[in-house]
C-alpha cells in the first residue's frame, strides 16, 4: 500500500516493507547514498537486529523511480499478536539521502505513513537532539493531533580517541589508569595470549563457552542475535582473550565503521576468573588497536559500566512516544501506567512499550 505526498513540487510515495527480502534488495540503493560504506545503515545488519517479539517495519520513500529515503522500524508483537506500537532507533544517525531538509521531509512523510497505516497505535522514537528528525518531530507535532511524550534516553556511550594509546591512558584518572597498566602486565606475566583477530566461527564458539561463565546474565537469544548482527560485516570486530591452558578468558564482537568501532558483545570468564578484570584488559588491548588503526571513536552499543563509564560521552538521544488519541487506546495507556509498578519484570518490560511507567 502506498501512501504518497507533495513536497516543493516533487511527488513522492511512501511504503511499509515486511518482508525481509523485500528490505535486502534496498541493499544497492541504500550503500549508493552513502559517501562512505556505513554497515549501522545496511539493511541486512537492521534485520540480524530484530529480536524475537518484533517484526520488521520499513518505509521506503520513493521519487518517481528512484529511492528517496529509507527508516528502518519494527512493530512490538506480543504471543503473537501485534501491538501496534512501531519503533525506530535513530540515535546513531539515519541513512544520508539528499541534505538535512530533504532528510527532515522524508521523515516525515515516513511517520505519517506509519501513523496511517492499519493497525497503527503508536510510534516509539529515539532520535538525536538538533537533527532533522528531531525537527520533522516538532513540525507533525504541530500539524496532527497527537498524545505526545517526550523523555532523555542514556543508551550508546562513545569515547573519542586520542592519537596514542598512552595520551588515552594519561586522560584517565589515577586509579583506573593504574588498573589498566596492572591488570595487562599481570595478564602477559602469566603467560596468557591476547588474540587480535578471530574468525566468525571462533567468535561462535567462544561466546557459547563464555555465555553461562558470565557474572551478567544475558537474556534470552541476545547473544545470538548480537553474533547476527557482527556477522553481517565485510570486516567483523572480534578479538579474544585466552588462558595459557586454551581456556577462553574473554571476547568482543562487533563492527567497524568510518572512523570508528562499535562494540556490540562483551563476554568474559569472570565466574572462574574473578579477580581478573578480564574486561579491562580485553578493552584497554581493543581500544589500542582501533588508535593504531586511525579510529577517533569507540562506541559501546548499550552503554557501559565503571571505569569507562567515568570517561564516555553518551550519545545526545531523545526518546519520544507519539500515541493516536483514540479513547480506547488512551485508556489502554492509562492502566498501564498505574499497574505497570505491580507488574512482574518480564511483563513490564513489555508493558513499557505502551505506555512509560516508574518502577518500584
Amino acid at each position: 500500500m502506498e501512501q504518497q505526498a507533495q513536497v516543493k513540487d516533487r511527488t513522492y510515495s511512501c511504503s511499509v516493507l515486511t518482508s525481509p527480502d523485500e528490505i535486502r534488495n534496498l541493499k544497492p540503493f541504500v550503500r549508493r547514498s552513502l559517501t562512505q560504506n556505513d554497515i549501522l545503515f545496511d539493511p541486512e545488519f537492521f534485520l540480524s537486529s530484530v529480536s524475537s517479539g518484533w517484526e520488521p517495519r520499513v518505509v521506503a520513500v520513493h521519487n518517481e523511480t528512484e529511492l528517496a529515503g529509507v527508516v528502518y522500524a519494527k512493530e512490538k508483537v506480543i504471543l503473537g499478536c501485534h501491538l501496534g506500537v512501531v519503533y525506530a532507533d535513530l540515535s546513531l544517525g539515519s541513512v544520508p539521502f539528499g541534505d538535512s531538509v530533504h532528510q527532515e521531509n522524508i521523515f516525515r512523510m515516513a511517520m505519517e505513513k506509519l501513523l496511517a497505516s492499519p493497525g497503527t497505535r503508536g510510534i516509539r522514537l529515539r532520535i538525536l537532539r538538533g537533527s532533522p528528525e528531531s525537527a520533522a518531530i516538532h513540525k507533525l507535532i504541530a500539524s496532527r493531533n497527537l498524545d505526545v511524550n517526550f523523555s532523555r534516553v542514556k543508551d550508546h556511550a562513545s569515547l573519542a580517541l586520542p592519537d596514542t594509546y598512552e595520551q588515552l591512558l594519561q586522560s584517565f584518572g589515577t586509579t583506573t589508569r593504574h588498573n589498566f597498566r596492572y591488570y595487562r602486565r599481570r595478564f602477559e606475566a602469566a603467560g596468557h595470549i591476547y588474540l587480535e583477530k578471530l574468525s566468525l566461527d571462533e567468535l561462535r564458539r567462544a561466546a557459547m563457552y563464555l555465555k553461562p561463565r558470565c557474572t551478567i546474565p544475558s537474556q534470552s537469544g541476545s547473544v545470538e542475535r548480537l553474533l547476527d548482527m557482527v556477522a553481517t560485516a565485510d570486516e567483523v570486530l572480534a578479538v579474544g582473550l585466552k588462558h595459557r591452558s586454551g581456556e577462553w578468558l574473554g571476547i568482543i564482537g562487533g563492527v567497524y565503521r568510518p572512523g570508528a568501532g562499535v562494540l556490540l558483545l562483551h563476554l568474559s570468564n569472570d565466574r572462574n576468573f574473578p579477580r581478573d578484570s578480564l574486561s579491562v584488559v580485553l578493552r584497554g588491548y581493543l581500544i589500542e588497536n582501533l588508535i593504531r588503526r586511525g579510529a577517533r571513536l569507540f562506541t559501546i552499543w548499550g552503554g557501559t559500566g565503571p571505569p569507562l563509564s567515568r570517561y564516555v560521552k553518551y550519545i545526545p538521544s531523545l526518546g519520544i512516544h507519539l500515541d493516536l488519541p483514540s479513547f480506547r487506546w488512551r485508556l489502554t495507556r492509562r492502566l498501564v501506567t498505574r499497574a505497570g509498578p505491580w507488574l512482574p519484570k518480564r511483563l513490564g518490560l513489555d508493558a513499557e512499550w505502551i505506555s512509560p511507567f516508574r518502577r518500584r
